[in-house]
Order: structure tokens, then C-alpha cells, then sequence
């Protein structure tokens, strides 16, 4: 394709379109317009006579797709583009709901076949978005299919069982992956309720070397390792035995041991770090980073910062990683450098691009102080430029030298660390992975020296429920339960804890269920327990990443699903009228003239069965 030929780039976000008419200047494309669709442009229009889903089963699942009201304008603009151009790129996002937004715009836009194209790109940068102009391909068919039976199968299910659930116990929604992911809190909750804590002791041993303090833990005999004493009784035993007898260093032993850095992100670890470091919701860290892929205004350039933030996997370009690798050894030595490891994908992943990381390692934190005024902004940019260089460096080396104390067959230990070596400890270290001042030891020990100014002390102890969810650890939960995937993270969160829906409550910092979401999941698990049960939760996906890759037939996933819904339906409700204009149920009404059936969707549908 010539340089100079009227081109057409049709991407998601407004954002992106300075930026990419800039590299496409500086590419060498002299007439070439950008224009944004701003997400999708069609939704499943309600109606029709299966549940007012918009949604056919009897005509191979037809989807009545409409162009959404709020985007006409957009529409029409786009067209009259289209008519203009002599080849239209169509840049969505390089995921499945891209794929499926391409073939919106393909279709609504009416793009003849031979002017069309699919170009991706994972980093909005000139080598990226002119390599994907130049290698084009075609809308893959199967992840417009596997998105399209994922709107489909969602929308059924949660028109169907919603009105049931309405019905039954006044719940204002239902939905595939909500339900699941309510089910989860609501299953640690019953735990935690239903929790009976166990009394048990701990035994310490207090000394004291050259005016410093110190403790060793009570481990057992000899013969026998103890991790908790079950009685007050059996700590009184052993402080008895030990009584009169010498406290000595038995045996030192010395261990090394490499602590390896994380890899880097994917988008579920990186909104589970986001929460964890800063406390920020997934919807928030979300948010910044898509701002961040976008690009922002630096130096009166408009440039991206990230690569895309939905991804299943921790593997790097070979390219970055040999900038990565150059860029660890000059600033830090050549000490510091380690391979990035080879990536890997949580089971089932689709998001299969490279890592969520930086684009340009010189474009340090501090350096993006002088333009990045939102603080939330700044603080994700720092999580991921942190991330992306830890992953290329060094393990951190600990030495761990444990003391064991005897005093007759009874066994105390004390453990003290030590860095020898920081590695990517350099960069960041973790709160939980901090050396705190209990674990080290400066003071020099012998074996067989005699400890002094001893003292046993008792602890009682009680065992613990299992914690509430955080937000990370609630994301954590769906991404290795197969729950959705990175793109619905932060909506199923963000639709369980919804104040109008009061089936969760975000307090502390911790997701606790509500009486009403109790009784919504209750009474899916005794309704429904085939549909909404985290088996079935996760096969679904597991069928959707096979239409992605052409290994099973959309309509026939369908309509397996179909029937089980119906099937599952018909077992708790009986056979119900619906409405032929607009799809809804008939439900009976009364009148002073007797009662009557009557559309569900009064007064909008006005029917009355006669």
C-alpha cells in the first residue's frame, strides 16, 4: 500500500489518536485520518420472544446488535469516513472484545471485504503501530465468536434467573460471573461463622547476652518435633524438666538461600499489587493504567507509558528483554542481571500477549514527576516501572543461620538473617519480605556456650478463621478459580459491592456479604446448583477459550447451554406465559372486572391476553 493513499485507522479510545496520527506522520503516511469509536458501538437490543433478551434460540441463536443511541453520532461520522477512505485499518484493542468491537465496526460501518483490515498492536509506540500496518491480517471469526456467545450466554442467564430470583426473594440481579464470584465471599463468611477456634500454647525461652535481649522458640525433643503445645499443663512439664539445668547452644547451622524476584505483570497480579501496596480499588488502578497505555502529554508529545493492561501472561519480547537486560547491567552492574524467567499463563488464559510493563526504562518515576500531577497516576507508573526492572535482576541471597538450644532432651530454637547479597531488593522490597530487628542477631554465639539470664515464658494461643477477602485477594481467588478473566475482574467486583444491589459491603477493607447476598446465594445454590456453582463457572470458560481457537462450534456451545438453563429453570418454576410483543413474562393481574393476564413490562407493553 502507497504512503500517500487515503487511510482510515479506526481505534477504541480518543486518547490514542493524537499519538498515533504522530507516528504515522513521522511514518511516512501523508494522508492518513485517525478516528476513535469509543469502546463498542452496538449492544443486545432488548425484545423478542425469549425473555425480552434480543436473543433467538429457535433461529440458531440470532443477536438482535443495535447501534447503542448514545453513539449514533459516532456511527455516522465513521461512515462517512469509510466512504472517504481507500483502505481502512481497524486498531481495536488485541483482545477478544477487540476483536468482537472490529467486527461491529466492519459490519455497522458496511467495509467492504476488500478495503478492510485488522492491524494490533500491544504498545503504542512507532515501531508497534507501523509494524502492524504492515503486517495486517483478517478478523479472526473465532474470538468474534467466543465473545459473542460469552454477551449471549450472559445475557440469558441473567434476564432468566433474575426475574426468578425478583420474584422469590426481591434480588435485584443475577449474573454467570457475579454469582460465582458472591459465592465465593459467601462461602469464607460461612466459614468464618461456623469457625470454632482451638486454644493452644506457645513456649519461649528469654536471655540475655551483653545487656541485649533476646528469644528462641520451644520446638520439642529430640526425638520428637512439637509446633504447638494442646495444654497449660504440658508447658508446666517442660519448664519443670528444665528447671536447675543449664540452657546451652547445641548445634549453629548456616543456610543460603536465594529469594527470586516476581515476574512481571499480568493484569491480575498487577491489580491484586495495586490494592495490596497502595490500597487502591481495582477499578481505580484500572483506570490509571488504560490513561497510561494511552499515552499523556509529556513535553507538548502526546506519549504512551505501558504496554496493553489485559494480559494473561509474564513473558517479554526478546527485544525488551535485551534493552531490559542492557539497561539492569549499566545501571546497576553486571552483578545485578538475571533472564527475565520464561512466562508463563494461568490455565485457560486467552489475554495471550506479552506482560503488562513499561515502554521506556529512561522514563523513570522521577522523571514523570514534572508531569504527572495525579499522585494515583504516578503511584501505578512507579508499581509497573518497579515490576518490569525487578523482574530482570538479581535474587536476593539471605543467610539464615538457626541456633539450636538443648536443655536435656528438650529443644528451643532462635533463627537470625542476614543480606548477603540485595539483588532486586535494590529496587523495592516488600513489607512482608522486610528483615525486621527480631531476626537478626549481632551478637556472636558458640556451640556449647551456656546462655544466661534465662527466663521461660508462656504464651496462650488460639487459632484463627480464615480471613475476610480483600480486593486482592478476592481477584487473586476469581483468577485461579477461572472466574471470568482480566477484563471482568474489576466489573464483578465493582457489581457485588454496588450499593443498589447491597449484596456485599467493602468495610476495613474487607468484602463482607450482607444478609440479602447471603440469601441471594442460598437460594441459587438450592434453585440452581448446576448453573451457578464454580465448576460450571469455570468449564464455561474453559469452552469459550476453545471457539476462540476454533476447537468447538459456537452454536453448538450454545445451545448446550441453553438447554441446561432451560432445564435447570423448568425444575423450580413452572411452565410461564410470555408476553408476544415484547417478550416479557405474563404475570396474573386483577381488575374489578376479575382477573386477567397481563405483560410484565406494564405500562411500557400494554398486552392483555384475551
Amino acid at each position: 500500500m502507497k504512503k500517500d493513499a487515503k487511510i482510515l485507522i479506526l481505534v477504541e479510545s480518543p486518547n490514542k489518536c493524537s499519538t498515533i496520527k504522530k507516528i504515522l506522520k513521522d511514518g511516512g503516511y501523508t494522508n492518513a485520518t485517525v478516528l476513535a469509536s469509543a469502546g463498542h458501538i452496538t449492544e443486545i437490543k432488548d425484545g423478542g420472544s425469549y425473555w425480552n433478551t434480543g436473543i433467538d434460540p429457535t433461529h440458531n441463536f440470532k443477536i438482535n446488535y443495535s447501534v447503542m443511541p448514545s453513539k449514533k453520532d459516532i456511527v455516522e461520522k465513521l461512515k462517512a469516513a469509510v466512504q472517504n477512505a481507500e483502505k481502512v485499518f481497524i486498531c481495536s484493542d488485541p483482545d477478544r472484545e477487540g476483536e468482537a468491537i472490529a467486527w461491529h465496526l466492519k459490519t455497522q460501518l458496511k467495509i467492504p471485504e476488500s478495503k478492510y483490515a485488522r492491524a494490533t498492536f500491544h504498545e503504542v509506540t512507532k515501531p508497534a503501530v507501523l509494524a502492524a500496518l504492515d503486517s495486517p491480517r483478517k478478523i479472526d471469526d473465532n474470538l468474534v465468536d467466543a465473545a459473542k456467545s460469552r454477551a449471549a450466554i450472559d445475557k440469558m442467564l441473567g434476564y432468566r434467573l433474575t426475574n426468578i430470583a425478583r420474584d422469590n426473594i426481591q434480588a435485584r440481579s443475577v449474573g454467570r460471573c457475579q454469582s460465582a464470584g458472591l459465592k465465593l465471599v459467601v462461602e469464607r463468611e460461612e466459614e468464618i461463622r461456623n469457625f470454632v477456634p482451638e486454644k493452644y500454647f506457645d513456649l519461649y525461652l528469654l536471655f540475655e547476652k551483653n545487656k541485649t535481649k533476646f528469644k528462641a522458640k520451644y520446638t520439642g525433643t529430640s526425638k520428637k518435633e512439637i509446633k504447638r503445645l494442646p495444654t497449660k499443663e504440658a508447658c508446666d512439664q517442660i519448664i519443670n524438666d528444665c528447671k536447675n539445668k543449664d540452657f546451652a547452644i547445641c548445634s549453629i547451622e548456616k543456610k543460603e538461600q536465594k529469594e527470586s524476584p516476581k515476574p512481571p505483570f499480568t493484569t491480575s497480579t498487577f491489580q491484586q499489587e495495586a490494592n495490596k501496596v497502595y490500597g487502591m480499588s481495582i477499578d481505580t488502578a484500572m483506570s490509571c493504567a488504560q490513561k497510561l497505555f494511552e499515552g499523556i502529554s509529556i513535553m507538548g508529545s502526546h506519549t504512551a507509558l505501558i504496554t496493553y493492561i489485559r494480559t494473561d501472561d509474564t513473558s517479554m519480547s526478546p527485544e525488551f528483554a535485551e534493552t531490559l537486560e542492557k539497561y539492569v547491567k549499566a545501571k546497576y552492574g553486571k552483578q545485578y542481571y538475571a533472564p527475565v524467567k520464561k512466562g508463563t499463563k494461568t490455565e485457560g488464559s486467552q489475554e495471550a500477549h506479552e506482560c503488562l510493563r513499561v515502554i521506556n526504562l529512561d522514563m523513570t518515576p522521577k522523571d514523570l514527576e514534572d508531569y504527572i500531577s495525579d499522585k494515583n497516576l504516578l503511584k501505578i507508573y512507579k508499581l509497573i516501572w518497579e515490576r518490569t526492572v525487578m523482574s530482570s535482576m538479581a535474587p536476593a541471597i539471605i543467610s539464615d543461620t538457626q541456633y539450636n538450644i538443648a536443655n536435656g532432651d528438650h529443644r528451643f530454637v532462635m533463627h537470625s538473617k542476614e543480606i548477603i547479597f540485595d539483588g532486586y531488593r535494590k529496587i523495592h522490597v516488600d513489607t512482608e519480605d522486610e528483615i525486621s530487628k527480631d531476626e537478626v542477631v549481632k551478637e556472636v554465639f558458640t556451640e556449647k556456650e551456656i546462655l544466661q539470664k534465662t527466663e521461660l515464658k508462656v504464651e496462650p494461643k488460639e487459632t484463627t478463621p480464615p480471613k475476610r477477602y480483600t480486593e486482592a485477594t478476592f481477584i487473586k481467588e476469581l483468577d485461579k478459580r477461572g472466574i471470568g478473566r482480566p477484563s471482568t475482574f474489576a466489573t464483578i467486583l465493582k457489581t457485588i459491592l454496588a450499593e443498589n444491589r447491597g449484596y456485599c459491603t467493602l468495610e476495613n477493607k474487607l468484602i463482607t456479604p450482607t444478609e440479602k447476598g447471603m440469601q441471594l446465594s442460598a437460594f441459587l445454590d438450592k434453585s440452581f446448583p448446576d448453573l451457578i456453582n464454580l465448576h460450571y463457572t469455570t468449564e464455561l470458560e474453559s469452552d469459550l477459550d476453545l471457539i476462540a481457537t476454533g476447537k468447538k462450534p459456537y452454536l453448538d456451545f450454545l445451545q448446550e447451554f441453553y438447554t441446561k438453563l432451560e432445564d435447570s429453570v423448568k425444575k423450580v418454576v413452572p411452565e410461564t406465559k410470555i408476553c408476544p410483543n415484547c417478550g416479557k413474562p405474563l404475570v396474573r393481574r386483577k381488575s374489578k372486572y376479575g382477573t386477567f393476564w397481563g405483560c410484565s413490562g406494564y405500562p411500557s407493553c400494554k398486552y392483555i391476553e384475551k
